[in-house]
């Protein structure tokens, strides 16, 4: 769908920005159309900081354009000159962006083969309609909102639940590992789409972002990179473990609690009297058990690692639960 509301987009205001160049009898009209599609980009932000680049880009074309043409003349070489001095400027400048446009506005100049005012300004007013048309669609043109964000969080929570719940299974049954961790692959495969898909919609809400939702999904990355781990470390398990079954009940019993309210705080001291649990335990006795407790024991660490870092997100964001609910 955002390809194809792109798509209008940049329909839209090439049509409308050739219409209006035309109506004020400007000159090379149907560039306004080629500059306002130019200026459209797949969010809104990203639209708006190009727009204002490629104007910018463009202003600063015509200035050393029109110096060099007055200077040395309006000359094929300096034409040439012009393209490779301003080229490298905007790289430099960064503001490459605007270089396609800005060349065709300098080549109106030179097909004048003379200065004139009047061209000029014709050139500044093609600039003005072109990116003021953009400009107004991509403010106006209704893309992304709240509620949408609100899907794609509901989305992740539910992906980390189903990674959580694999990888229980996987600590309770590690003779079908291969299984399971095809199914890691294609879950972490989507939470990663999905991460991808709201970095775009985040940049689509120009006005009264706090970018809480970016950094919500950042934060069940981050996440996502604890759970590889513990995957990892299952991976190693070849046999049963009491403590092995313990811990997988105890993610199965976090899995419930995954979502944009702040119970990570509360499953942090069910997990330390877990720890602690272990902690006073008989040491072990062989080689194969002492190998496994140590990869529990590290999987309990990733556990920890995984809660601290939601914690740490609702101390940044507290009332993201309450804004979610709304």
């Amino acid at each position: 769908m955002r390809l194809f509301h792109t798509t209008v987009k940049m329909t839209l205001v090439g049509v409308i920005a050739t219409l209006l160049a035309r109506l004020f009898r400007l000159d090379f009209y149907m560039t306004a159309g080629v500059i306002a599609i130019l200026s459209i980009h797949l969010t809104k932000r990203d639209s708006l900081i190009y727009s204002l680049r490629r104007f910018i880009d463009a202003l600063f074309a015509l200035v050393i354009a029109t110096l060099m043409f007055i200077g040395f003349g309006y000359s094929f070489f300096v034409y040439a000159l012009f393209i490779f001095l301003f080229c490298y400027a905007s790289f430099v400048l960064k503001i490459a962006e605007g270089i396609v446009l800005s060349v065709v506005l300098v080549t109106h100049l030179y097909l004048e083969q003379t200065f004139s005012s009047a061209l000029l300004i014709n050139e500044i007013y093609l600039l003005l309609v072109s990116i003021g048309v953009a400009t107004i669609f991509n403010i106006l043109y209704p893309t992304s909102s709240e509620k949408e964000l609100n899907k794609h969080v509901e989305s992740i929570d539910q992906l980390i639940r189903d990674h959580l719940f694999m990888l229980s299974l996987l600590l309770k049954d590690p003779a079908y590992n291969e299984e399971y961790y095809r199914h890691y692959i294609a879950i972490d495969k989507k939470i990663q789409r999905t991460i991808d898909i709201v970095e775009l919609v985040d940049k689509d809400m120009l006005f009264q972002n706090d970018h809480s939702y970016l950094a919500y999904l950042h934060m069940r990355k981050e996440q996502n990179s604890y759970i590889r781990h513990m995957y990892q470390q299952a991976l190693k398990i070849k046999r049963l473990h009491p403590y092995a079954r313990e811990i997988s009940a105890f993610i199965v019993e976090l899995t419930y609690d995954i979502g944009v309210y702040n119970k990570a705080f509360i499953q942090l001291k069910n997990l330390d009297l877990i720890q602690q649990r272990y902690k006073d335990a008989t040491l072990p006795e062989t080689r194969e058990e002492f190998e496994i407790r140590a990869i529990l024991y590290q999987i309990l660490n990733e556990v920890e690692s995984l809660l601290m870092v939601k914690v740490s997100f609702h101390h940044s964001y507290p009332e993201f639960g309450l804004k979610h609910a709304n």
